[in-house]
């Protein structure tokens, strides 16, 4: 049990490491189209900072209210690949609710592709 609570505490530990570079390494950019009677829409580049090519990157999309809580919140999913030093394509389609004022936009989750010698 102390051992499994120990991998866990560990395992945490990388993922908020992980999640604390992601803005060193990705730059995200969208717009909004708030047209829709029923949607916002989001849509969004991601550029890749770094020399290697990144897949399964996920965003974590938040709707926020003026005073800065979060409405609405979903994932969103960039195409297959982002190679290196280049861009990727998402969008995200959220409930219209008067409350949103603004979003908020994070990597939650990626991978970069290292190659062997």
């Amino acid at each position: 049990m102390v051992c499994r609570a120990a991998c866990l505490a560990v395992l945490g530990a990388l993922c908020l490491v992980a999640g604390a570079h992601a803005a060193d390494y990705f730059t995200i950019t969208y717009n909004i189209d708030r047209s829709g009677p029923r949607q916002i829409r989001l849509d969004g580049r991601i550029f890749n900072n770094t020399s290697l090519d990144a897949v399964n990157v996920r965003l974590r999309v938040q709707g926020l209210s003026a005073a800065g809580d979060v409405v609405a919140e979903l994932p969103a999913y960039v195409d297959r690949l982002v190679r290196a030093r280049h861009e990727g394509y998402w969008d995200a389609s959220v409930p219209a609710d008067p409350r949103i004022t603004g979003f908020r936009v994070v990597v939650a989750g990626y991978r970069f592709l290292v190659q062997g010698p």
